[in-house]
């Protein structure tokens, strides 16, 4: 068991490799962007000198303003918070609804289906993050359970002011191996519970969540299928409670794979008071959790 154990951590730091490049890429174009509105936002009001003059502007005051309207911004999120949580018997319902969905898992089925091989338990979980000035992101990640509660936040701020925050968070699952060389359909059941807050006020702000699961064998991903669960925009506030399912067909040799499951947050708002959240850890019955991998070869 050990050594198994050891093989399968072995196979999992190769494919780490190519999810931290793939996660330092999204930190070095968040960093350019950042970069990029930040100077607009450093230039700021001096370039409107001459009009504010004018007009008998404080730019100062106006600063100020900006300052103030995010204060309302994280009042509306403080506010907005305890009511779009679960009640009680609304999370009592999407238990039995989760123990009614294992029940009819195919791999129960084995004896009766041998082409199924599957994945009840995680290898290996983990987050990462990338975020900006005025933005902040967080994780928990239960590995026995394959739950995350991942939560991103960002606040725009000044006349200009851009932030935003990106979350990956992940979980492997180790896939025994076939007799031989095989065409595999790969399925994951993913549950998302969570909830969202987004406030534009006079600039912008959005939220994105999308789902994905990628196979990799030999080091390589060979195939891979996403979802885009959530893309927000504008005014708005709710809860998201939902299963989303993915599927692929991989070739794979003789040998286990392993299949990544991930969620990827991404928090964005410009100009003071524009807020942008997407919540899925705080309170009761808010997480993302993929239910298994299961796998099919005739």
């Amino acid at each position: 068991m050990a050594r198994r154990l050891e093989r399968i951590d072995a196979r999992i730091a190769e494919v780490e490799k190519l999810r931290q490049a793939e996660d330092a890429r999204e930190q070095r174009i968040l960093e350019a962007a950042a970069a990029t509105y930040g100077k607009q936002e450093e230039a700021g009001l001096r370039g409107l000198g001459p009009l504010l003059d004018e007009m008998k502007l404080d730019p100062a005051g106006i600063e100020r303003f900006f300052e103030s309207q995010e204060e309302v911004a994280r009042r509306r999120v403080e506010e907005a918070t305890p009511e779009l949580q679960l009640t009680t018997e609304e999370i009592e319902l999407l238990d039995t609804e989760e123990r009614a969905i294992l029940l009819i898992d195919p791999c129960a089925w084995v004896h009766s289906s041998p082409g199924w091989v599957c994945a009840h338990h995680a290898s290996s979980c983990g987050w990462s993050r990338s975020e900006t000035r005025n933005a902040s992101s967080s994780c928990t990640v239960n590995t026995p359970a394959k739950e995350w509660n991942p939560k991103v936040e960002a606040y725009g701020y000044g006349s200009k002011g851009w932030s935003s925050a990106y979350l990956h968070a992940w979980c492997y699952f180790d896939i025994p191996a076939r007799p031989g060389p095989a065409t595999v359909d790969v399925y994951t059941l993913v549950r998302v519970h969570g909830f969202y807050v987004l406030r534009p006020s006079g600039g912008s702000a959005s939220f994105t969540l999308d789902l994905e699961m990628k196979g990799y064998q030999y080091g390589w991903s060979w195939a891979s299928a996403s979802s885009s669960v959530l893309n927000l925009s504008g005014d708005t506030m709710g809860r998201f409670d939902e299963i989303r399912s993915l599927h692929f067909v991989m070739p794979v040799g003789a040998d286990p794979f392993l299949v990544r499951v991930s969620a990827k947050l991404r928090a964005t708002a410009k100009r003071g008071g524009a807020l942008a959240v997407g919540d899925f850890a705080t309170g009761a019955g808010n997480y993302i959790k993929p239910l298994w991998v299961n796998t099919y070869s005739p």
